[in-house]
C-alpha cells in the first residue's frame, strides 16, 4: 500500500503525463491548471484538486465528457493580489473567439499581444475576471468590426 506522499507523487505524474499526451505546451498547461484549480503548479494543489485535475485531463485525453463540475473551484477563487479569477466559461469564450479570429488558441502570440494591450498584463494567466471581460469584449468588437468591413455581417 502506498503512503500519502507516494500517492501524491503518482497523481502529479499522472497529470504531467496526461498534459503531455494532450500536447499542452507550458503556457497552455499553466492556463489549464489555473482554470481548473486556481493554482498554476501541482505542488500548490491539495490532493483533492490534483485528483480532480487528473480526472479532467483523463476525460479530455479519452474524448469523454468532463466530470461533474460541482467539485470545480468556486467562482470566488482568488488569484494574485486577491483578484477574482476568470471563470472556466470565460476561458472557453476566449478560446472560441481566438479560434474565430484565426488564431491557434490561448497560446497564440496575437491573442497574448491583444490581452497585453487591452488588459495591461504580461501573460493570460495574470488576467482577473474583470480584465478577462475586457479582453473578451474587445476581441468580440474587433471581430464584429472585421466582419462588418469585409461584408461578412451574417457570418460573425
Amino acid at each position: 500500500m502506498k503512503n500519502p506522499t507516494q500517492l501524491r507523487a503518482a497523481l502529479i505524474g499522472k497529470v504531467h503525463t496526461l498534459a503531455k499526451r494532450l500536447g499542452y505546451e507550458e503556457d497552455t498547461y499553466r492556463v489549464v491548471l489555473l482554470t481548473q484549480t486556481g493554482k498554476t503548479s501541482c505542488k500548490d494543489m491539495s490532493d483533492k484538486q490534483l485528483s480532480r485535475l487528473a480526472d479532467v485531463l483523463d476525460c479530455l485525453a479519452k474524448g469523454k465528457p468532463l466530470p461533474d463540475a460541482s467539485n470545480a473551484p468556486k467562482a470566488s477563487a482568488k488569484g494574485l493580489a486577491g483578484q477574482t479569477l476568470p471563470t472556466a466559461k470565460q476561458w472557453e469564450t476566449l478560446a472560441a473567439l481566438a479560434s474565430r479570429a484565426g488564431w491557434t488558441g490561448l497560446e497564440d502570440f496575437r491573442l497574448v499581444g491583444f490581452a497585453r494591450h487591452t488588459a495591461k498584463v504580461v501573460e493570460l494567466g495574470e488576467l482577473s475576471r474583470a480584465a478577462m471581460s475586457k479582453v473578451i469584449s474587445g476581441l468580440s468588437r474587433m471581430l464584429a468590426q472585421h466582419a462588418h468591413t469585409t461584408g461578412e455581417v451574417g457570418h460573425a
